[in-house]
């Protein structure tokens, strides 16, 4: 019985300091950067889509995506003796990469808090950048009026390189044509918009957000039918 008890105690303590070894290795973006900065041979992988890679990423980031069904079997081709440094828009996606990547022998990974999002908005150093549009930024006193105008309203944020974005305009169009001023439906160019991908915690695109007084009351990722968009805003 003693020696049980002492096997549980023992797997307890070794499971929790797992888990804040983990927890110690999510850095600021500031940290982050000084600590890849200060590494030798690290690995900087960026685990977004390939289109979000392609809008902007890191200097010499590599492009693994999470969510690619063989992204465990791409991984392997990276060195696990070598420090990995894991980052995508905000945070969530890398969290989950990073866990899967210790799972597979990575013994040192960091991953970067806030991500993407983070990294620019603190004016540090990308790639790969496309211009932007500057027509396509909602002002804050715009969005306000929308949201206090006591409609229902509905926001698409989108980006010009994000294939299932592109894909879903005719049907987003189409609706907004379709229910007239019953509903406000309005585009949100990512790129272009920032501070409110930020504000809103837009963590992948396409992702909806459907207000109600003012107030978000649903939130959708991902391509989204006809169907699932009608259901959603007679909800």
């Amino acid at each position: 019985m003693k020696n049980n008890i002492r096997s549980i105690t023992f797997f307890a303590i070794l499971y929790f300091a797992n888990q804040a070894i983990s927890l110690s290795q999510v850095l600021s973006a500031d940290d982050f950067e000084k600590k890849y900065a200060e590494t030798q041979n690290a690995q900087l992988v960026d685990v977004r889509t390939t289109g979000e890679y392609g809008g902007g990423h890191l200097p010499k980031a590599k492009n693994v995506d999470y969510k690619s069904p063989d992204f465990t079997e791409k991984i392997q081709t990276l060195d696990k003796t070598k420090p990995i440094f894991v980052y995508c828009l905000s945070g969530g996606r890398s969290a989950e990469a990073a866990n899967i990547m210790r799972q597979n022998g990575f013994k040192e990974v960091y991953e970067m808090g806030g991500g993407y999002l983070k990294w620019t908005t603190k004016m540090k150093p990308v790639e790969g950048v496309k211009p932007t549009d500057s027509k396509n930024a909602l002002s804050k006193e715009y969005l306000d009026n929308l949201l206090k105008s006591g409609k229902v309203v509905m926001l698409d944020f989108y980006a010009t390189w994000c294939a299932p974005c592109l894909k879903m305009m005719p049907t987003v169009d189409k609706l907004k044509a379709e229910l007239g001023d019953k509903v406000i439906i309005e585009k949100v160019d990512s790129d272009a918009n920032k501070a409110l991908v930020a504000d809103f915690k837009v963590d992948e695109i396409p992702t909806f957000l459907i207000f109600k007084d003012g107030k978000i009351v649903m939130r959708a990722v991902g391509f989204q039918t006809d169907k699932a968009l009608r259901e959603m805003l007679e909800k």
